[in-house]
């Protein structure tokens, strides 16, 4: 019975999506404090998020041209005044300059490696989407909507979710979730 359920598992598996990555990716210009807007995140991907707001990316290259570098995420539990929530961890690059495996430490405790892909970059915004596949067949994946400035345009925000409709990569069909910016870099 357990082979049989392995098996199923196994044949009805879900697949993470492989996008390819921005075709402007440096890591010069992807290097920095990132603003999270708001996403399409799985539960078990918003594990580490749940309950925070003031959330900001922060990445330090090895070197601006090629390679990969340090990858930090920061939030407030509940309130901008809140305990801080923080993980570290690395991007090792991958064949594709922008496409990199993501290893973060949380509490201490190093979490599996994710396959992590900046498939949107400009000047003042990036999109993000990483994935993890799962025992059983299933996976977790988000799609992180980045900016510059601790606000986005309506315009570009709803640029940005075109460009993700387009690409297929809500795969579940999430519904969007505002990142909580408001009164946390005064």
């Amino acid at each position: 019975m357990l082979l049989l359920l392995l098996l199923v598992g196994l044949v009805g598996a879900e697949k993470c999506m492989h996008p390819p990555a921005a075709v402007n990716y440096t890591n010069a210009m992807y290097s920095g404090r990132w603003y999270e807007v708001g996403k399409y995140q799985t539960p078990g991907g918003a594990a580490f998020q749940k309950g925070t707001v003031c959330t900001i990316a922060t990445y330090d290259p090895y070197s601006d041209t090629e390679g990969g570098g340090d990858i930090g995420y920061s939030s407030r539990k509940t309130t901008p005044d809140g305990s801080w929530n923080n993980a570290t961890g690395i991007l090792e690059p991958l064949e594709n300059p922008g496409h990199f495996l993501q290893t973060l430490v949380f509490f201490g405790i190093q979490g599996p490696s994710v396959d992590y892909n900046v498939i949107y970059l400009d000047e003042d915004s990036a999109i993000e989407y990483d994935c993890s596949e799962h025992i059983f067949g299933t996976l977790d994946y988000c799609l992180h909507f980045m900016s510059r400035t601790p606000t986005m345009s309506e315009e570009k925000l709803e640029m940005l979710m075109d460009f993700v409709a387009e690409s297929g990569l809500n795969t579940h069909n999430l519904e969007y979730m505002v990142g909580n910016q408001e009164n946390c870099w005064e």
